[in-house]
């Protein structure tokens, strides 16, 4: 009796972890840089899995795993002597090895990175929903950059989507609105996560 429990178990762990890793997870995000409101989510088609983020609601952060289990809501801080937290901060200013490392790893493998990157974008099935932006890096040769760089991305052009960049600025700044709704297979982004770790650049 105990080993049918433990195998029914089994079972429906590998049946839910297939289900997860090839069917298609959707995420979206709208922000309103203006207004400084930003809303974004993940969830499988059931729902067993619902992340979601949203600045405007009480709890801004949400996990919902299988309808029962939540994480996420407001983290009431506790109060610390002024001199504790004076020694927080110091302490994260004070840039760690795992930031080196991290920033070396991006350095040997930036091509592989850049590639994946685009390469996992033509299979998110990525759209624009109402996009109107503007931006400036406050930089003309940055901006241009990443201006040219959107413009190659197929998902950008749509009957409502606008995008301008302020080649004259000389401040940063992003204004307007954006929304972005898409869906990808677990598996597709394990395989270029995986490229990323193996492939030598």
């Amino acid at each position: 009796m105990i080993i049918k429990i433990i195998v029914t178990v089994l079972l429906v762990i590998a049946v839910l972890l297939v289900y997860l890793i090839f069917v298609p997870i959707a995420f979206g995000f709208k922000g309103d840089f203006d207004e400084k409101s930003f809303k974004a989510y993940v969830h499988d088609p059931l729902r067993f899995i619902n992340l979601r983020y949203d600045t405007s609601a009480e709890e801004k952060f949400s996990l919902k795993i299988f309808y029962f289990f939540k994480i996420g809501g407001k983290k009431k801080e506790k109060n610390k002597p002024e001199k504790e937290k004076k020694q927080h901060k110091k302490k994260k200013k004070k840039p760690g090895d795992g930031k080196k490392k991290l920033l070396d790893f991006i350095k040997k493998r930036l091509k592989v990175i850049i590639k994946s990157v685009f390469g996992l974008l033509k299979k998110c099935h990525i759209y624009l929903d109402d996009c109107d932006i503007s931006f400036s890096t406050g930089e003309p040769d940055t901006t241009a950059f990443i201006y040219g760089g959107l413009s190659a991305l197929p998902f950008m052009y749509g009957k409502s989507n606008s995008v301008d960049a302020d080649l004259m600025s000389d401040d940063a700044f992003i204004k307007g609105h954006l929304g972005v709704c898409g869906h990808v297979e677990v598996i597709v982004v394990i395989v270029y996560v995986l490229k990323i770790l193996f492939t030598k650049g």
